[in-house]
């Protein structure tokens, strides 16, 4: 049917109609293909003016090509899809319009084709020797008609037919099935032989019994698990060593996967953890559950009164064995004179015989009683408490409340003596028991008056001492005491505070001379509590008043000063040096050189002194770390007879004071070896006898240490070597030793004879000792003896050092 609009603008008249659109009800329903066959979608379509068709899908606007036709006239519109596929399934919107207005129309197409393949991967759920369970997802795409059923292939690996499931390889392949037809394939990629899956064990604790299971004495216990294995596995539960069987009160279930076991009406006994256990011929597992059965708790352990006043007493106890599954929450400790019979409570002011100590929460294992009246007789009982309630009670027996005395004791925290540096804080420690409470003194023996640095500390079982800022003073005994009406105790402390030695002592000079004297001290009263090392001499001219040090390693308590320049005055001052460090200084009278007449006074009056130097002193041999030296007796002995040699020697750069002591010798050659290659040294000795040390005879220019192998003939052409040439076998032993403490080696002796006796040895010190040959080509390779410990055997320190030589070569 149509209607006519009239419609008159100004002068002229013009018809215009709104687009109409008419289509087969049956494809505004839905019209169904299959893949391949041709869609065609005709429509009608009038309007004034004439009407334009557009075709859309999808948002899309379709166009005439390839396989897609579109054919427009005034009057209609169609659009053709030749050989279609699911592709154009869809709802395929016309669209009619001109300049009165549009008319829209849907059309409904749905193209039906063979399924896609199954959705991947096809998985093998079971394998037995003569079946599979294969598992795979529907098809994506159903083809337009749902899947009626699905096909299962088969083939042997080796083989190309496919067939039904027997065998040993296969490979297996899927398809759907619809309406249309079969679809496409899924195959499982891999060959699967028909043989058993065999899973090892897995076990999974119900959520509820996962971490803890708790339960209440009485109640059931119920533990529940989940075991995943093939074959079936054998399952066990067990506690400790015990392997649980079915019995009165324990069920044991096992319909796999679920497993379960149940303990009825459960006691105390039956807290702790469960295993449980599955095994198969592929693996085992187990599982653990911890179980906590609530109870009250046990009686407290050792009830007991600690200490006793006159007016008060603790009581003291010990835990329960068990807790009862659960935290103890508070005590409840109780008294009573023996004479009620009833534990009752009154009031808590303790005026009457009877009182309930403690109500409430008293978590600690003591409790003081106080208040309570002299010289009565007093019961205690305690008792736990839990969340499952309280324990048993337990009593003491009678308890007489009186004043408890302990005679004191005291218990130094050490052994021995305590040292200290200068400066350091020194802490002493005492355990302290006595009844009633000791009062305690700490004091230094021989010592009044107060210090202000020293603090002491005491507590109901200890004593403490601290001395800051240590003092050289400081160093004694100190005596701590305590005392009660008992009686007393005392101990003492030794403490050692190191620090620098004092000042030397009678300081002299003597044998003073044109250009040279005698410098002689006594050690410092005090060493600073450890032994001294060196001392320090300094010279000084007093029209200049400039120190300088002339020599800062003597090891001996006196030293021969010489390069003096005659008629200068000279002050001397002597420094002690310990391991902490340098002393105060000692200082000499000024000291005047006299003139020639004096020189030849000394030359001519007869007097005992110091010798004279070596008369010459020579190099005989250089190897690349020693060097032997030589020299001849001086022309005077000083009226004592020469009793060694000291020979020292100096390495090039050093300054001009600095010499290192090597050796003390009685003969009139050394070999001074451990020396640097290629370091060149200056070499000088001195004689000594009972007065003093001579003046030091240097070797004349600097050696240097190195191979030199035309030395030989050197040594045959010097004016002294004459005296050695007789001596082809061995001529000296030389013997050192070594504080282990230090690390040093020391010559203590030379001698022809192969043992000496060695003293001046510290007791408690632990020694090495080495001996090596000699003769006039050098000295040997040391032989060392096992490390010894100096002791007392006769009452006084000494070792005897013994070397068997039998016969060695030249």
């Amino acid at each position: 049917m149509f209607s006519i609009c009239i419609i008159q603008l100004f002068s002229s008249t013009t018809f215009v109609v709104p687009p109409i659109v008419e289509v087969d009800v049956k494809l505004i329903e839905g019209i169904i293909v299959k893949a391949g066959s041709t869609i065609r979608l005709p429509a009608i379509m009038r309007g004034l003016p004439v009407p334009t068709a557009k075709w859309v899908i999808d948002g899309e606007e379709i166009k005439s090509e390839g396989n897609i036709k579109i054919d427009t006239d005034n009057f209609s519109t169609v659009l053709s899809i030749a050989d279609c596929t699911r592709h154009h399934t869809g709802i395929y919107i016309l669209t009619v319009s001109n300049s009165a207005g549009s008319k829209t129309v849907s059309l409904n197409v749905t193209v039906l084709d063979v399924p896609a393949a199954p959705i991947g991967p096809v998985n093998i759920l079971e394998v037995t020797p003569d079946s599979m369970v294969i598992e795979w997802r529907p098809p994506k795409d159903d083809g337009g008609s749902p899947v009626m059923n699905y096909i299962v292939e088969k083939r042997e690996s080796n083989k190309e037919t496919w067939g039904g499931v027997k065998g040993t390889e296969y490979r297996f392949r899927v398809k759907a099935v619809n309406m249309i037809g079969e679809g496409e394939t899924r195959e499982i990629p891999e060959s699967v032989i028909a043989k058993d899956i065999v899973i090892p064990p897995e076990i999974e604790v119900d959520a509820t019994c996962r971490d803890r299971l708790t339960v209440r004495v009485g109640h059931n216990i119920n533990v529940v698990a989940y075991v995943k294995a093939r074959p079936e596995p054998e399952i066990t539960w067990s506690k400790g060593e015990s392997v649980f069987e079915k019995d009165k009160r324990t069920t044991l279930t096992n319909n796999l996967p679920v497993v379960q076991m149940r303990i009825k009406e459960a006691t105390r006994a039956d807290h702790g953890k469960y295993t449980l256990k599955a095994v198969n011929e592929a693996g085992e597992a187990s599982a653990t559950i911890t179980v906590n059965v609530l109870d009250r708790p046990g009686h407290c352990q050792n009830l007991k009164l600690t200490y006793v006043t006159k007016n008060s007493c603790m009581v003291s106890w010990d835990a329960p064995e068990d807790n009862g599954g659960t935290e103890i929450t508070n005590y409840i400790v109780e008294c009573r004179e023996p004479s009620i019979r009833a534990w009752s409570m009154i009031s808590s002011d303790c005026t009457n015989r009877m009182v309930k100590v403690h109500e409430g929460v008293l978590k600690e294992t003591f409790f003081m009683v106080d208040k309570c009246v002299e010289n009565h007789t007093y019961q205690f009982r305690v008792q736990s408490t839990n969340d499952g309630g309280e324990s048993a009670w337990v009593r003491t027996s009678d308890i007489l409340v009186k004043e408890e005395v302990q005679k004191p004791v005291l218990d130094l925290k050490f052994v021995g003596t305590v040292v200290v540096k200068a400066g350091e804080s020194v802490r002493l420690e005492a355990g302290l028991r006595g009844k009633p409470q000791p009062e305690v003194t700490w004091v230094k023996e021989k010592t009044t008056g107060d210090n202000p640095r020293i603090s002491i500390d005491t507590g109901h079982d200890y004593s403490k001492f601290l001395l800051t800022k240590t003092k050289r003073s400081d160093t004694g005994k100190y005596v701590v005491t305590a005392t009660n009406s008992a009686g007393s105790f005392t101990a003492y402390a030794n403490v050692t505070v190191l620090d620098i030695p004092g000042p030397v002592r009678d300081m002299k000079v003597s044998g003073i001379s044109t250009d040279k004297c005698r410098v002689v001290w006594d050690p410092p009263e005090d060493d600073g509590g450890c032994e001294v090392d060196s001392y320090i001499l300094e010279k000084c001219e007093t029209r200049r008043m400039v120190w300088s040090t002339y020599s800062a390693s003597i090891v001996t308590n006196y030293c021969n000063v010489t390069r003096l320049v005659e008629g200068n005055e000279y002050i001397f001052r002597v420094r002690a040096e310990n391991k902490m460090g340098t002393g105060p200084p000692m200082e000499s009278k000024p000291i005047t050189y006299l003139k020639f007449c004096i020189k030849i006074m000394c030359f001519f009056l007869p007097f005992k002194g110091e010798p004279d130097p070596p008369k010459k002193m020579d190099i005989l041999e250089i190897t690349k770390n020693s060097a032997t030296l030589g020299w001849l007796k001086p022309l005077r002995d000083g009226g004592s007879k020469i009793n060694g040699y000291i020979v020292e020697y100096q390495q090039d750069g050093q300054p001009e004071d600095k010499w290192t002591l090597y050796a003390v010798v009685k003969d009139l050659t050394i070999v001074v070896a451990g020396l640097k290659e290629n370091t060149k040294y200056r070499f000088r000795v001195a004689a000594r006898n009972a007065i003093g040390c001579s003046l030091a005879r240097e070797a004349e220019g600097i050696f240097e240490v190195k191979e030199q192998l035309s030395m030989y003939t050197k040594m045959l052409c010097s004016p002294i070597i004459n005296v050695f040439l007789f001596m082809l076998n061995i001529t000296n032993y030389i013997v050192e030793k070594c504080d282990v403490s230090r690390g040093d080696w020391v010559t203590v002796a030379s001698c022809t004879k192969t043992s000496c006796r060695i003293g001046k040895l510290t007791p408690g010190k632990e020694y090495g000792f080495r001996v090596r040959a000699e003769n006039r080509f050098g000295i040997s390779e040391p032989i060392y003896s096992e490390k010894m410990i100096a002791r007392h055997p006769f009452g006084k320190s000494h070792i005897s050092t013994h070397l068997n030589t039998d016969t060695q070569r030249d």
